[in-house]
């Protein structure tokens, strides 16, 4: 068996993924979202799943709500040589399927689970179809209780009037920085940006290996914070969306900036506002959202043009402004009529070319 061994201590999965979550008594009173019907968020998923040449694979999900981001621990265990693999990311439901996705970083495929009617996931196989075996491949809900991840992280560092904030790119989360071990390194590196000509408080890209402990504040109970470790690389004048490979318009998760001049942005959402083309059996389909319920139909696509059939939709009553925030992106997609996209951003429009909606990829690769 050929795995990826940690060579190294990393940031915990857990903060980065929802900052205030870093522990289970700072979990209980988090609201809980139903991601799909018997899913209800945040929430952590559990089980040993066979192995082929191993004694079985466990496996520790940590899946957040509003965020839509995940933390994955998976150990294959064979003795006293255990190996484990940590990955951070975003997931996003196929209703058409009643499936997770959990989309990590480049080298992983998407991992693709059923949303059984007892709340359990059962794993799918690489092209998302059920595997037929009697073996467990379930995974059982339970109250979130995070796990600590070891790994290197990408994100853009910030430093200002004495205080430091890692924003790490897959996941798009922040975390204080403690000012102890590594820290300094990554202080003389933004300062060395300033005095290169890079303005006061804008980002510097850094990949780092470092770890997240609770650390004192100055006020309530210790908090997490990133202690880091050593830098792999800094790159002057790089961000987060100018390190990411170019996105294709299918089967990526654009998340919905704004509609018209509506900023979908600020409101208590169910899931975050998206839109996701996939293909299903040969032919190419709509999954969206504006925060509440769910829109799902056809698709056809032929070069930059783009229109959308009939979107069906899921009946549950939202608050304001959820409700009118639908009803644009349900207007938006039934005008669209094409597309534009750099691989990074996309907007739809309409039959005269003016723009509908604007999104960003969420599931870009590094």
């Amino acid at each position: 068996m050929t795995r990826k061994h940690n060579l190294s201590r990393g940031i915990s999965a857990a903060v980065l993924a929802g900052i205030g979550l870093a522990t289970p008594a700072a979990a209980e009173g988090v609201r809980q979202i139903q991601a799909a019907p018997g899913m209800l968020l945040p929430a952590t998923f559990t089980g040993t799943l066979p192995c082929a040449d191993c004694e079985g694979i466990r496996h520790h999900l940590d899946l957040y709500g509003a965020s839509q981001s995940f933390a994955l621990r998976r150990e294959w265990l064979n003795g006293d040589a255990t190996v484990t693999e940590d990955m951070i990311g975003r997931w996003h439901v196929d209703p058409a399927r009643q499936a997770v996705i959990l989309q990590g970083p480049l080298w992983e495929a998407p991992l693709q689970w059923e949303v059984l009617g007892n709340g359990n996931l059962r794993l799918l196989d690489q092209a998302g179809e059920p595997i037929e075996s009697a073996l467990p491949y379930e995974l059982e809900p339970g109250p979130l209780v995070p796990t600590d991840l070891s790994l290197a992280a990408t994100g853009e560092f910030v430093y200002f009037a004495d205080a430091a904030i890692f924003t790490e790119c897959l996941t798009g989360q922040r975390v204080p920085v403690s000012m102890e071990e590594g820290y300094l390194m990554a202080e003389r590196a933004y300062l060395a940006a300033l005095d290169a000509g890079m303005e006061p408080m804008s980002p510097l890209l850094m990949t780092l290996n470092g770890q997240v402990t609770e650390r004192p504040v100055m006020e309530g109970p210790p908090a997490p914070s990133l202690v880091i470790e050593s830098l792999v690389t800094v790159t002057p004048g790089g961000s987060c969306s100018r390190s990411r490979v170019p996105a294709d318009l299918v089967n990526t998760y654009w998340r919905v900036l704004s509609v018209g001049d509506t900023d979908f942005d600020g409101a208590e959402v169910r899931r975050e506002p998206y839109v996701l083309l996939f293909e299903d059996d040969g032919a190419l389909r709509l999954s969206a959202t504006a925060g509440c319920n769910m829109m799902m139909g056809g698709a056809e696509r032929d070069g930059d043009s783009l229109s959308f059939g009939a979107v069906a939709s899921t009946m549950m009553a939202c608050p304001p402004p959820l409700d009118a925030w639908e009803q644009a992106l349900a207007r938006a997609l039934e005008a669209t009529a094409s597309v534009e996209t750099d691989g990074l951003t996309l907007s739809l429009k309409d039959a005269d070319g003016e723009t509908l909606a604007q999104l960003e990829a969420a599931y870009t690769r590094f």
